[in-house]
């Protein structure tokens, strides 16, 4: 149930088809089967700081039994994120609000639009299992009530996937007929070569100013199968003079190791991929140290008496560039965060010229502005924001307190020797913030940012 929409525009163009939203990780709430509880997605956004720095709040996210049947049955996904999330590493996810009640004013009927929470800690093959079962369930429901409206009866299903999602659509595709009757897949920011931060929530690397909030998520990493989902399987890391594909013995001799599989071509793909966002692409391991990467090769790094030279690719923060794409898909490139890519209106806007294929449409804008924010800082403590991009120079940085909903701050920011704007940043109370860059007309780059004391 999508909830109240708002009247379309007389001359609103509709699309006929069903729609079905699939989140990416953290994007679905989680609640106790037994008691109702909820365990993620909580209103209360204080509980992302208590979470991770003190109690056991987390211990029910853990995955306790191989066997993703029996875990299913103790946690079950209730309906995507209404609310902001946060974890360390991956940062934060803005809720899907926005796109849902756009899309619910954008197809012929709300009956046309349905939404698949699932479990995202479970792997993407078992996830996709119930993804082609109810894409298969919500697009005969959608054709028997259109063919008894009189509407278009032959509809075929759209899939929108975020992040994750996007994985669970490669592995449906695997599944003997299961994208039969869909029209188009729209993917935002997919990881389908995986993402290096998967790899620095398993492996510690260099010690850090927030060891228990990153020390306990590694923990619950390495129960959840997802996690594995996101691993990189392109070549990424250095060793001897050239790139190398990661191995099961560069994270634990208990981190079950993973294969890279051809992936699948997905019918009227579109790629919609984060630019402009600092994004690690590569890494070094020296005795175990972990050092991430935002820079990629350009020259062959074994060539004799080549000078090396590195080249940023760029991506939304989570996802570098070339991960989020497949071969023969159609791309689009807004500069924008991971975590906001489902809820950043020029995206949305795009969508809904997609799936009512209205192509002469505006192109996908926004501002041309790259956000390097930390994720975590301690109250008071000072730390750097800096902005990028051919619209930074014009930009401005403010942080909005999520509880209060308050903004809280502006960064005064100053021209750096790289090119970029800098500028330095106090928060003195605990909690979840937005940090938001806005400037060269379309929508903000935003980010999520902790609060914490340790």
């Amino acid at each position: 149930m999508i909830g109240a929409t708002r009247p379309h525009p007389t001359t609103a163009p509709l699309c006929h088809d069903a729609v079905i939203v699939v989140p990416g990780i953290m994007g679905s709430e989680l609640v106790n089967a037994a008691t109702g509880s909820v365990l993620w997605g909580l209103a209360d956004l204080g509980w992302y700081v208590s979470a991770w720095c003190a109690g056991r709040s987390l211990d029910e996210l853990a995955v306790r039994d191989p066997d993703p049947a029996v875990e299913a049955r103790r946690v079950k996904p209730r309906r995507l994120l209404r609310f902001p999330a946060f974890m360390p590493f991956l940062a934060g996810l803005e809720p899907y609000t926005p796109l849902l009640e756009e899309l619910a004013v954008t197809v012929a009927h709300p009956a046309a639009l349905t939404e698949f929470a699932y479990d995202w800690r479970l792997p993407a093959t078992y996830n996709a299992e119930l993804l082609a079962q109810a894409i298969s369930t919500h697009l005969t429901h959608w054709r028997r009530f259109a063919s008894s409206r009189r509407q278009h009866g032959a509809a075929r299903a759209v899939i929108i996937a975020h992040s994750m999602g996007g994985l669970l659509v490669r592995e449906m595709a695997r599944i003997p007929g299961a994208l039969d009757d869909v029209r188009s897949v729209i993917t935002l920011g997919t990881p389908f070569q995986g993402t290096l931060d998967a790899v620095e929530m398993l492996v510690p690397g260099r010690p850090g100013p927030f060891p228990l909030p990153k020390g306990r998520l590694r923990r619950l990493a390495r129960t959840l199968p997802a996690v594995r989902d996101l691993l990189p399987t392109y070549p990424c890391v250095h060793a001897g003079g050239r790139l190398r594909p990661l191995t099961a013995g560069d994270l634990d001799a208990d981190v079950p190791a993973w294969t890279a599989q051809p992936l699948p071509r997905l019918p009227g793909h579109v790629c919609v991929v984060g630019m402009g966002q600092p994004t690690y692409q590569s890494l070094t391991i020296y005795d175990g140290d972990l050092r991430l990467h935002r820079h990629l090769p350009e020259t062959d790094l074994q060539v004799p008496g080549a000078q090396p030279s590195y080249v940023d690719y760029s991506g939304d923060g989570t996802v570098y560039r070339y991960s989020a794409q497949q071969s023969g898909a159609e791309r689009h490139l807004p500069n924008q965060a991971h975590g906001a890519l489902a809820s950043s209106k020029d995206v949305i806007d795009h969508i809904v010229r997609l799936i009512t294929e209205r192509p002469d449409g505006p192109a996908l804008g926004g501002a041309r502005i790259g956000l390097e924010a930390p994720d975590m800082v301690r109250p008071g403590e000072p730390f750097k924001v800096r902005l990028t991009g051919p619209d930074a120079v014009a930009a401005i940085c403010s942080f909005v307190d999520l509880t209060s909903g308050g903004t809280v701050a502006a960064a005064t920011l100053r021209g750096d020797l790289e090119g970029g704007r800098t500028g330095i940043v106090r928060l003195m109370r605990p909690g979840l913030y937005r940090v938001k860059a806005a400037g060269g007309g379309g929508s903000p780059v935003l980010r999520m940012l902790l609060v914490a004391t340790r």
